[in-house]
């Protein structure tokens, strides 16, 4: 089963690279198609709102947006 932890570090790895908003979006996808069937609501919704991201600048978070996420990601 992939873990809250697991989704907080794989996000967090995409910030060892810069805040790309376009990057993050992709990574998210990644996640999303790689552990489907593993994934509790709360991920799901978490992940939905990274990959909306490159949908508008309506979407995008800031990277202390982006911060809090995976704070409040690890607490789930």
């Amino acid at each position: 089963m992939y873990s809250n932890n697991e989704l907080a570090i794989d996000l967090e790895k995409t910030l060892a690279r810069g805040f790309d908003i376009t990057k993050i979006a992709e990574a998210a996808f990644k996640i999303h198609q790689d552990h489907c069937l593993e994934l509790t609501t709360p991920m799901r919704r978490a992940l939905l709102v990274l990959m909306a991201m490159e949908e508008g600048p309506e979407f995008e978070l800031t990277e202390a947006e982006f911060t809090d996420l995976i704070t409040e990601i690890k607490a789930m």
